[in-house]
């Protein structure tokens, strides 16, 4: 399994991207710190967090090799992937979605940046939309 980020999408997300922030592409599905309740319907409920490096996370036991890094998941939702996945970024709509050969997986990822060790909960974070 692999995720591409486009030089687009590179760029959409560069200012998140600092040595001490790991990314994760969360599933909303209330498991976790960052998910508070599932949705209904669970498809297409991935978001990227940032989130720092030393954070404890057991929740996010596997990763995703991409060319920003390991993305971390957690593993039972890799189900929901693909084997090769791209995030895009859409000037237009200013979306990012999660695509594979075969069908969008979401059609935008929200992002969200979750400042320091002691803020845990998602209510603490930045949202970016």
């Amino acid at each position: 399994m692999k995720i591409t980020f486009t030089t687009a999408a590179k760029q959409r997300l560069s200012r998140y991207l600092t040595p001490n922030k790991r990314i994760l592409l969360d599933f909303d599905d209330g498991v976790g710190p960052f998910s508070k309740v599932g949705g209904c319907s669970l498809d297409g409920a991935f978001r990227l967090i940032f989130v720092d490096q030393q954070r404890d996370l057991p929740d996010f036991d596997q990763h995703i090799p991409s060319n920003l890094g390991d993305v971390y998941i957690k593993g039972y939702s890799a189900v929901q992937l693909d084997e090769q996945m791209e995030v895009r970024f859409n000037k237009q709509y200013f979306t990012l979605p999660l695509v594979s050969t075969n069908r969008t997986i979401t059609d935008n990822l929200a992002i969200i940046d979750v400042d320091s060790l002691d803020s845990g909960a998602i209510q603490q974070a930045t949202h970016d939309c």
